[in-house]
């Protein structure tokens, strides 16, 4: 009797497997997450800073259909997320193009004479220099 369950239990398991694709199944998945947020986007700029504590920063603009999407890594994660742009003026600073992500995470850009700076709402300052596309791409490659 025992052979016997263990054989229909087997031809269960066999036809529940065949019947329902799962048997050598392949789950295809993109390479990264660029793949998904930002095919067929147009690379706008891209910024790569270090604070005076040595964090670092990539932050790349990009648009699709009439949306901002951002692509932020502080070398530990790294996020794809809409942003919205506007322009103020800091104390000290001047004139800021004010970034803000998911509503919630704010960067400055500003110019501190021939170096372009993030600063974060709580002052830390990002010294940087400007990335072209295929830099940006061999980031995000890395993720």
């Amino acid at each position: 009797m025992g052979k016997f369950i263990k054989i229909l239990a087997g031809i269960v398991l066999a036809l529940s497997m065949a019947l329902s694709g799962n048997f050598m199944a392949t789950n295809v998945l993109a390479s990264n997450d660029a793949a998904l947020y930002i095919s067929g986007a147009r690379f706008l700029t891209a910024l790569h800073g270090q604070a005076d504590d040595n964090s670092e920063i990539v932050l790349a603009l990009y648009e699709k259909n009439g949306e901002n999407i951002a692509y932020l890594n502080d070398g530990i994660s790294h996020v794809y997320t809409d942003y919205t742009q506007s322009n103020t003026t800091i104390n000290g600073i001047g004139a800021v193009e004010r970034y803000a992500f998911e509503g919630t995470l704010v960067y400055n850009f500003f110019m501190a004479g021939d170096i372009p700076c993030l600063m974060t709402d709580e002052g830390k300052i990002y010294a940087c220099e400007y990335l072209n596309n295929y830099y940006v791409t061999q980031i995000q490659n890395q993720d």
